[in-house]
């Protein structure tokens, strides 16, 4: 029996068998995340046993999406976006307007025609109207007048005189800001900004869920590396107790101790490099997660096994989902439509200017019914009071209207021209901007596929380097005991181990975060882990271009 035990302990916690991971993810539904600003439910860290908080991946991943503030950080921007398009919105609101003013004149005669020495006059005005913007872009008004005007003129048959009128026009463009672009353009580009900043949201917990399976596995790669540099220890230290014991019997020379004592030293300083990648691992992972400074001190422990879990990767049809859900490609679409209703809206600034204008109206009065010598007839007096003439205008007595055209157009009307000329190559270098975007997707998905195919070959060839490992260390240690070795080889042979089985650790490592990693390409991640988001918008992207015709809705 080998006194060069090799110790299984540094592989425990790969001990789980798969079909135990596949039912505990099984079924599960994951958490659902809030797109609303301030919705998020923040999740206790659970207590720490034997002073070690231990955390499945699907435990750090649910604390991540509902304490991390990255993700406060793009919801609240998403949240703004929303409230600039009802800023926009508004430009349909009605405006109220309203007058009220009195003037007072005294004017000294200077015709006998003004009907008094000093000629006196109190006129007391008032008025209310609505306007309202068509969504075609003409203009609305409704309004209403009154007025009282009293005079010591002779000349006045009725003192005083009351006044009224209702009216409605409109200005109706025909040709520049006619129809719906026109009114509408910076509400579709408010809209498109707020939809390209929830796909920002989206793209920020996808990110966040990989950042965290990342960290969580760098953490389990150096919490188990530790295991291996400690067992390099251990055997390290029983070949120099073998080694003293020959040197103490005279099989050996006393120089030989020198080089296992070496391997103990490398074996120590391995030790200590690894667990100061434990350290950052541990930071890197309490960040995604949002430690307060109160908890930072106690270490995570991930329980999960680092272990392979099988993977189909159709290469194709990863590509096609990623062009259609990648938040960066229809973010770029959203911008590129943009672009588009600029250049349209600019375009209609070149045109003159043809509105039709147009009013119709009644109006009330006070007036007297005069006789053939222009005396007023007794009793004949009407509108002698504000009700009186209003109630002239709304019976429409007494009718007006208007209807014209005013044409204007500016001498080589450079602005609108070079607004149009800015918004065509903007536009023309978004959509060729989309068309990059969406190769460095397909770049991106067929390299992280390559990525799982890479690393789950490496494992096979790391296991069967540790396996060689082992067996060569096995068969030096029994050169060794026959004399036919010596410390120096042994020593090599035993680091080659080490390294070996740091090899194979990091080869599941790697395929583990390259599976993540590819979810997060094909920007699938949020249903890989079940979870859900609540309260995005509902809308449907515009066209993609020609690699990808545009989802049916680009919620998640």
């Amino acid at each position: 029996m080998s006194r060069f035990p090799i110790s299984p302990s540094w592989r425990a916690a790969m001990a789980a068998g798969l079909l135990a991971v596949a039912v505990a993810a099984l079924g599960q539904q994951g958490p659902v995340v809030s797109a609303r600003a301030g919705q998020r439910t923040p999740m206790p860290l659970p207590a720490p046993v034997d002073g070690a908080i231990r955390l499945s991946l699907d435990q750090a991943i649910a604390l991540a999406i509902a304490n991390n503030q990255d993700l406060n950080v793009a919801v609240n921007a998403a949240e703004a976006s929303k409230y600039y398009l009802v800023a926009t919105e508004g430009i349909f609101d009605p405006v109220l307007g309203a007058f009220a003013n009195r003037n007072h004149q005294e004017i000294p005669a200077s015709t006998i025609l003004q009907g008094a020495s000093v000629g006196i006059a109190d006129t007391y005005n008032f008025g209310a109207n609505v306007t309202q913007l068509a969504p075609w872009g003409g203009t609305f008004q409704l309004g209403a007048t009154g007025g009282q005007l009293s005079t010591n003129s002779s000349f006045y048959v009725v003192n005083p005189t009351y006044s009224s009128g209702l009216t409605a026009s409109f200005s109706q463009p025909l040709l520049r800001n006619f129809g719906l672009a026109a009114t509408k353009w910076q509400i579709w580009i408010a809209k498109n900004t707020r939809d390209a900043t929830y796909q920002q949201f989206v793209r920020s917990i996808q990110n966040g869920v990989n950042n965290v399976e990342q960290a969580y596995w760098d953490l389990a790669y150096a919490i188990q590396n530790l295991e291996v540099k400690k067992e390099s220890l251990r055997i390290a230290q029983e070949l120099n107790r073998i080694t003293k014991i020959k040197i103490d019997v005279g099989s050996l020379a006393p120089i030989d101790i020198t080089q296992t004592e070496f391997g103990i030293a490398q074996a120590e300083q391995d030790i200590i490099t690894a667990d100061g990648q434990i350290g950052d691992a541990q930071d890197r992972l309490k960040r995604q997660l949002n430690f307060d400074p109160a908890s930072w001190p106690a270490p995570i422990v991930p329980t999960d096994p680092v272990q392979v879990v099988a993977t189909t990767v159709k290469v194709d049809e990863g590509v096609q989902t990623a062009l259609s859900k990648r938040p960066e490609v229809v973010t770029q679409a959203y911008l590129t439509d943009s672009d588009r209703i600029r250049l349209e809206y600019w375009s209609n600034q070149t045109l003159p200017g043809v509105n039709l204008v147009g009013s119709w109206g009644t109006v009330g009065g006070t007036y007297a019914l005069l006789d053939a010598n222009g005396i007023p007839v007794p009793g004949q007096i009407f509108g002698d009071s504000l009700g009186s003439v209003f109630h002239q205008a709304v019976n429409r007595d007494f009718r007006t209207w208007s209807i014209g055209l005013n044409i204007t157009y500016p001498i080589l009307n450079r602005y609108a021209k070079g607004q149009q000329g800015a918004a065509k190559y903007t536009w023309e270098s978004d959509k060729a901007l989309l068309t990059t975007t969406q190769q460095n997707v397909i770049v991106e998905v067929r390299a992280a596929a390559r990525a799982i195919d890479t690393a789950e070959r490496q494992i096979d060839a790391a296991r069967k380097g540790r396996e060689l490992a082992e067996k060569n260390l096995d068969a030096e240690k029994k050169k060794f005991d026959n004399g036919m070795s010596t410390t120096f080889q042994v020593n090599q042979v035993q680091r080659d181990l080490s390294a070996a089985r740091t090899t194979e650790l990091q080869a599941l490592v790697v395929y583990r975060k390259a599976v993540a990693q590819y979810h997060t390409a094909i920007a699938d991640i949020l249903e890989w882990k079940s979870i859900g988001i609540e309260g995005l918008p509902e809308t449907t992207p515009p066209p993609m271009g020609p690699m990808q015709a545009p989802p049916a809705s680009s919620t998640p």
